[in-house]
This record gives C-alpha cells, sequence and structure tokens, in this order.
C-alpha cells in the first residue's frame, strides 16, 4: 500500500467525518434560536417518543450517555422548563422525565425549523435514508467491538 491508497476522497472515514461535521454544523445554526444544542435537542425528541416519560437511565441507553452527561444536561432543560424530572414513588433511585407543555411547544417549533435540513440530505426516498441510518449503525456497532475487544 502506498499513501495513495489512503486520499481523502475514497477514505471512509474522512467521508464520515466530514459528513458529521456538517451535519453538526447545521443542526447548531437551526437550533440557535431556542438555545438548544444538539444533544438537547434530542433528549427532547427522545423524551417525547413516551406519554409517560422515560427514566434516566432509559434515556442514557437510547441516547449512549453517561449519566454523568445526562444529568447536568437534564438540569438545564428542566431550569428552563422544557423537561421534568420526578423520581419514582417506588424506587427514590428511579428518575422519570417527562416534557412540559413549554417543551413539547419548543420541540414543535424546532421540528418545523428543522425541515430543510431533510432536503439537504439528498435522498430521493424515505428508503434510501434508512438504508443510510442502517449502514451507519452497522458501522457504529463494528467500530465499538473493535474498541471493546482487547488487542493483541
Amino acid at each position: 500500500m502506498t499513501t495513495n491508497d489512503y486520499h481523502l476522497d475514497s477514505m471512509v472515514c474522512f467521508a464520515i467525518y466530514s459528513a458529521s461535521n456538517a451535519v453538526a454544523k447545521a443542526h447548531r445554526v437551526a437550533l440557535e434560536p431556542w438555545g438548544l444544542t444538539y444533544t438537547q435537542y434530542i433528549v427532547l425528541l427522545e423524551t417525547d417518543t413516551s406519554d409517560a416519560g422515560l427514566t434516566v437511565s432509559d434515556l442514557g441507553t437510547r441516547m449512549g450517555l453517561d449519566s454523568g452527561t445526562l444529568s447536568p444536561l437534564l438540569r438545564r432543560l428542566e431550569q428552563r422548563g422544557l423537561v421534568l424530572r420526578q423520581r419514582t414513588s417506588s424506587d427514590e433511585r428511579v428518575v422519570t422525565v417527562t416534557l412540559t407543555k413549554d417543551g413539547t411547544a419548543t420541540l414543535k417549533d424546532v421540528l418545523v425549523a428543522l425541515q430543510p435540513l431533510r432536503a439537504a440530505y439528498g435522498f430521493e426516498s424515505a428508503a434510501q435514508a434508512q438504508e443510510l441510518v442502517n449502514q451507519l449503525h452497522r458501522i457504529t456497532e463494528g467500530m465499538r467491538q473493535l474498541t471493546a475487544s482487547p488487542q493483541s
């Protein structure tokens, strides 16, 4: 192999890196009017999937975040009145997160504002978008397995 075999235009890792940066920047700009980070937006989106709310543990698992990252983020969203954190009466260690009315309204506004980003992906169909999502999940899992394995 020569260095020509590693030209940036042909490297999957660089294509993913470049796409990730571009997507992150587009979301940062689109979310700025609400003062939300991408991670906060995803918390609102995931929390909206359940009328009963999600436990902090479930939310962390779904988002791939540990409680040290998630707890301060949830605290900031709660201070802004977008989510409510409540301890369950059956087990005080379990905290459930639900959207407030303001959180639901904010999420609806954000989703409308993010519509132009969908077109920027350039997909011709929902199936095409889903295929990329599936491929990216396979890459993510493969990389996680690689880094979790002891290196010889």
